[in-house]
């Protein structure tokens, strides 16, 4: 019976055509690399180069709306009726790990060298001021501005799912209620079914394709074994148990302890490179770096190079915040899920506050030590990098530290965390994308969030053993940057719109009084809230009641 049920509640569409997409896609670019390449690169330049302008102002306009949200009135409604089902710290570390991965280990350690190379603004590559800004960059591309990015576009799904009580996680159901014309909205949801999953499956493609090669490099250093592709399957069949196991669990048993465990070995990661590392180079290099970024923020967001036309902006900033637009699918829905009893400011600070905070700080910290590393003469570093050995700079630079043992431990686990975290809640997303109809708890079927999981493991697995040129597709996959943009941006006006009508009238307090948790004398939650009816109720008016939790 519950097979049955699930079957019939199974998106067979969305599925097949989404796997058929990306196995054609993977195909083209495993025999016929050349030509691969090449298209990969016209894409990129597509949409770059032509649409950067749009790219950074749409950026630039999440920050300035988030902002609104944290200090506007607005900010005090509560998602959902209840006090909030993770703790800050777990609430925090799950956004965060879910948003980055395992890249941001590979960026974090390596992006500066690239920006030594080809620095902004006129400057000479390889001199005092080209260091001084790669540090800077790393946070800007990983900062305020990136996180505003998840957290803005996940207000319109949080919204409907918890005030306008539509229970689903699919975002084309979320849109359908926003489109009037019938015929539009059936085929824009259509469109969104099938490109949802398409998009999030190329992302991990490339996640654990660049992930997998970090963690056997710091394996074949620690353990003097060769970096070989039975060690890079063998890390592979961990992440899927451990991906399977944490899809069982679910995201309280499963997700959250995996992704707590990872902020503990990044953080033990970054304190480690801090206090046995060059620590006086890294504070002084990390100041600097804050205050360049602080005094030239508006100027890094929106800068075009349009007179000199070298193109840092286009293939860097630009191309960072098409890499962070992607995973929007991914994270509007999975930050949805683990909001429940937030507030929009709680939200906007914990998101874009608590993210900015941990990604800056690794980043600082991390690129400091490596540049200084390069700078002593121990590794050379961007040799290493323009020799496509990134993994085996970042492995030989742990390596001069004292005890590089217990750090290249470390730092394979932290990255294999990060990477099964941001593999996982993928997972959530699609599984979300594929159901018809969630469960009582908003989850997916068990069997389904399976089914993907070993789906998006195995792709990338062939990837890995042909050692094809995933980088190619990186730059491939920001075709989706435009609809996204489009999307997003439609569902925020209408949400906007939404929000206004339905607590324009109400005052600060009066707003604060309706979604307030209130403790009575005995051991109860009060939640005075007002109950907003779904779009699709019309005549209805608001009504305001008080629930009792326990």
């Amino acid at each position: 019976m519950i097979k049955t049920t699930l079957t019939k509640n199974l998106d067979y569409l969305a599925i097949g055509l989404s796997l058929l997409v990306v196995l054609s896609v993977s195909v083209f670019f495993l025999t016929d690399t050349h030509a691969a390449i090449q298209v990969a690169n016209n894409t990129f330049k597509l949409i770059a180069y032509n649409f950067d302008t749009p790219i950074l102002w749409y950026a630039f306009a999440l920050v300035i709306i988030a902002i609104f949200f944290i200090f506007s009135k607005y900010g005090h409604i509560r998602m959902g009726q209840e006090k909030p089902e993770f703790s800050t710290f777990a609430y925090i570390t799950m956004m965060a790990l879910a948003g980055v991965g395992s890249g941001t280990i590979y960026w974090a350690f390596l992006e500066w060298s690239y920006y030594i190379k080809t620095p902004p603004f006129d400057i000479l590559p390889h001199s005092v001021k080209a260091k001084e800004w790669a540090v800077t960059y790393s946070l800007h591309h990983w900062g305020l501005t990136a996180w505003a990015i998840y957290a803005v576009t996940a207000i319109p799904v949080m919204y409907s799912f918890y005030i306008l009580k539509n229970h689903s996680l699919k975002l084309s159901d979320i849109v359908m209620q926003m489109i009037k014309h019938p015929v539009i909205a059936k085929i824009t949801r259509r469109f969104i079914d099938i490109l949802y999953p398409i998009a999030i499956m190329f992302s991990l493609i490339i996640v654990l394709s660049l992930g997998i090669p970090i963690i056997t490099a710091a394996i074949a250093l620690l353990t003097d074994i060769n970096d070989t592709l039975a060690l890079k399957l063998s890390m592979i069949a961990i992440v899927t148990v451990l991906l399977t196991l944490s899809s069982f669990l679910g995201i309280k048993k499963g997700m959250q302890t995996v992704s707590q465990t990872g902020t503990y070995f990044v953080i033990a990661l970054a304190l480690y490179l801090l206090f046995f590392g060059p620590t006086q180079f890294i504070l002084e290099n990390t100041s600097s770096s804050f205050a360049l970024w602080g005094q030239n923020f508006l100027k890094m967001s929106l800068y075009t190079d349009a007179i000199k036309q070298a193109k840092f902006p286009q293939s860097w900033t630009v191309y960072f915040w098409a890499y962070w637009i992607i995973f929007i699918p991914l994270m509007c829905v999975f930050v949805t899920k683990v909001s429940k009893g937030r507030t929009l400011r709680e939200v906007m600070i914990c998101m874009i506050g608590g993210g900015t905070a941990g990604t800056a700080s690794l980043f600082a910290i991390i690129g400091s030590f490596m540049m200084k590393t390069e700078l002593d003469g121990k590794v050379a570093i961007s040799q290493l990098v323009e020799q496509g050995q990134g993994s085996q700079a970042i492995a030989s630079a742990l390596s001069t530290l004292p005890l590089s043992s217990l750090i290249l431990v470390i730092f394979i686990i932290a990255t294999f965390l990060l990477l099964v975290t941001t593999m996982d809640g993928s997972v959530f997303a699609v599984a979300c994308n594929t159901q018809k109809t969630l469960d009582k708890h908003a989850d997916p079927a068990i069997s389904l969030k399976i089914f993907w999981s070993l789906v998006i493991v195995a792709i990338p697995t062939i990837f890995v053993s042909v050692n094809a040129p995933v980088s190619s597709m990186q730059s491939a996959i920001l075709i989706f940057v435009l609809p996204l943009i489009a999307l997003t941006s439609f569902m925020l006006y209408k949400t906007i719109g939404y929000i206004r009508e339905d607590y324009g009238h109400l005052s600060t307090y009066e707003i604060q009084q309706r979604h307030a948790l209130t403790p009575n004398t005995s051991n109860e939650t009060i939640l005075n809230i007002q109950y907003i009816h779904p779009l699709h109720i019309q005549n209805t008016k608001h009504k305001t009641q008080t629930i009792i939790i326990d």
